[in-house]
């Protein structure tokens, strides 16, 4: 096999793999520059958002956490720059309570991760 025949060979194979994160452990959040598509979003969907706690449909007590837009036109939910007022990271860090157990399913780098991002300004990144 030549090394053209090679490359496009590992080339078909990698493009073929499937990367997608399907569960929370799969996700670790950077010290810095932290992404809300790659890294809170992932999170937020299999840890919160699925039937009868934050999904589009349902939305328990109102709140959606199915994407960015959901997340920031809830009044509170997330204060860009400022973790310790957002209602979000007061449920993570265990500051407010909250009906179903899902601390489990978090480590606490997901949960320094998340109030990293909106350290550096929840953006829609």
């Amino acid at each position: 096999m030549n090394k053209l025949t090679f490359l496009f060979c590992l080339l078909l194979l990698s493009a073929c793999s499937d990367n997608s994160i399907t569960s929370p452990e799969q996700i670790v959040f950077p010290v810095s520059n932290v992404s809300f598509q790659q890294h809170v979003k992932p999170l937020l969907e299999l840890t919160c958002a699925f039937s009868n706690c934050h999904d589009s449909e349902t939305a328990a007590r109102g709140v959606d956490v199915t994407g960015y837009f959901q997340l920031t036109s809830r009044a509170g939910l997330i204060i860009p720059n400022k973790p310790d007022n957002s209602l979000l990271n007061q449920i993570l860090e265990g500051k407010q309570g909250h009906l179903y157990t899902f601390q489990q399913k978090i480590s606490a780098d997901q949960v320094r991760g998340v109030r990293q991002w909106v350290l550096e300004g929840a953006l829609n990144n």
